[in-house]
């Protein structure tokens, strides 16, 4: 450990890291652009320029180790002259562009123009511009406006360094530089958009989000991404209830600071027709109906038959808390032998982790979770004997969603579902598979419902309630709940409201996970949950 002293705050630190990193121990920080944890080093936009003690000339803090017994100033008249006269330098060709750029409001050149910048240019010549390249598709999910790029190369770095692509790349020479791709080469490689959140400016922005909404006027909550089962931790951006974009979360375990596409863009998939009331079947046409009067339905039809003939067909996006609750009222209560958790395989998704590489193969985030909580045949009938061969003999069929798979759309698998004598599906959206049921029960998606879900390494990671419920949509664990009061109305372990509730009832029944507690879910997850298979 090296001891030093950074703007007089005295702090201990790992030997060899570089400055920028060093002054966050003393929670100082070192404007920079070019730099990135998770790049290597080009000491390129000079932001982070340092005074160190014993050196003649101020030090680029990215590039610049610490030693023991350093005296580094990263705020002084010298430093501040030198970072302001950069920042000249930067924004002598930048165009001003943040009313109408889509980076404004989370732009650290914009950040640092107003911290360390002049408060008028110096520069009364015409500004170099690129013609021509102010709204280039660069690829699928990129936009470029090169009139706005500063060469700081954390583009280039990424596709060289992370996804080993390669697509960008430095074309032509002194003012006329510019960062471009090969001819025929788009940037498209499976974290594409990351590009976009790495650039310090508006130069590459995501072509999705461009002019949908200012980011001060979004809310933002922590979640983990449902794409598939690596569990990449992310930002869910919404406003009035509608999803916006994800942007990733850093987490050294699972993403570190990356996210991508497939999940990053998965979001637009909830943009559907939504199911916002409970519906009922009557005389072959379903029509709305309350939510008493659907669970007591429900009820009605559980009550009047035996375990053996009821059927559950569990989702991969269930949380923990989902899939716990339903293996102890159908499995452990109704007594059900048919219980089974259904999820498609993907083509394998990699993401890096500080420590490698994570591969997703299943196109849901909690399969693992749902099995563990026990959500699996008892010597009774797989969901896979039950899509192919029908529910025939089946008195109550439970869906808990109709988007269990891609095969739930096929007329022959809704035909042998609705073989059963009393289907029920819960949804989010308007599916085929809800149109033929006899009780629809309109439910949350994952960024509307906190809970736990499972990812590939048996990492247990919380999300958390954001984004509004659209109309009566209520959680899983909210609707087997009320199903569970409905048919025993004096049942203690029923007697809760809130998930944190639910979560406690699940740990103190689960040896793996007793240690745990709601609030003490760490913000990189804990390790060592059970995982089934």
């Amino acid at each position: 450990m090296a001891k030093v002293t950074i703007d007089g705050i005295d702090v201990e630190v790992p030997d060899g890291i570089n400055v920028v990193e060093a002054a966050k121990a003393a929670d100082v920080h070192v404007p920079h652009f070019c730099y990135h944890p998770a790049l290597s080093v080009v000491g390129q936009c000079r932001m982070c320029l340092v005074e160190i003690d014993g050196m003649p000339k101020l030090q680029a803090g990215c590039a610049t180790s610490v030693r023991d017994g350093m005296k580094i100033s990263v705020h002084n008249d010298k430093v501040d002259k030198a970072r302001k006269g950069q920042m000249e330098f930067l924004l002598i060709n930048h165009p001003l562009d943040c009313p109408i750029c889509d980076k404004a409001g989370e732009c650290p050149l914009q950040d640092y123009s107003f911290n360390y910048g002049a408060v008028a240019s110096r520069y009364g010549d015409v500004k170099r511009t690129y013609p021509g390249m102010d709204r280039t598709p660069i690829g699928p999910h990129v936009m470029q406006n090169m009139n706005r790029c500063i060469h700081c190369t954390r583009c280039i770095r990424f596709c060289d360094e992370i996804t080993g692509t390669g697509e960008l790349a430095f074309i032509k020479r002194g003012a006329s530089t510019e960062v471009g791709i090969f001819p025929g080469r788009p940037v498209d490689n499976w974290m594409s958009a990351c590009v976009t959140d790495v650039c310090p400016t508006g130069a590459l922005t995501a072509r999705e989000f461009r002019f949908e909404s200012r980011v001060w006027n979004l809310e933002s909550t922590e979640s983990v991404c449902n794409g598939c089962d690596v569990g990449c931790n992310i930002f869910v951006e919404h406003r009035s209830g509608k999803i916006y974009r994800y942007k990733p979360r850093v987490n050294p375990e699972v993403n570190d600071y990356w996210l991508c596409d497939y999940g990053r863009f998965s979001h637009e998939r909830y943009e559907t027709d939504r199911v916002v009331v409970p519906r009922m079947m009557r005389d072959d046409y379903q029509s709305i109906a309350g939510w008493s009067e659907a669970i007591d339905e429900i009820a009605s039809r559980l009550r009047t038959t035996s375990g053996d003939k009821i059927a559950v067909i569990a989702s991969s996006q269930l949380t923990n808390e989902d899939a716990w609750l339903l293996r102890q009222l159908f499995i452990d209560r109704l007594g059900s032998k048919n219980a089974d958790v259904v999820v498609d395989d993907i083509a394998p998704i990699r993401m890096k982790s500080r420590n490698g590489w994570l591969e997703g193969k299943q196109a849901g985030p909690n399969f693992r979770g749902v099995r563990a909580a026990g959500i699996k045949p008892t010597g009774g009938r797989s969901a896979e004997e039950l899509m192919t061969k029908g529910a025939d003999g089946i008195d109550v069929l439970v869906v808990t969603e109709a988007a269990f798979s891609a095969r739930a759309t096929s007329a022959e698998v809704i035909a042998n579902l609705r073989k059963a004598r009393f289907l029920v599906v819960l949804a989010w959206e308007n599916h085929p598979l809800a149109d033929a049921a006899d009780v629809v029960l309109p439910t949350t998606i994952f960024a509307e419902k906190s809970g736990t879900f499972t990812n590939v390494q048996g990492r247990l990671q919380k999300i958390v309630a954001g984004s509004l419920p659209k109309g009566e949509a209520l959680p899983e664990w909210e609707i087997l709940r009320r199903v569970g009061v409905a048919l025993a109305p004096d049942e203690v372990s029923y007697a809760f409201s809130e998930v944190e509730e639910l979560f406690d009832q699940m740990v103190s029944k689960t040896p793996a996970l007793k240690s745990l507690d709601w609030s003490g879910i760490e913000q990189f997850g804990v390790t060592g949950a059970p995982q089934g298979s």
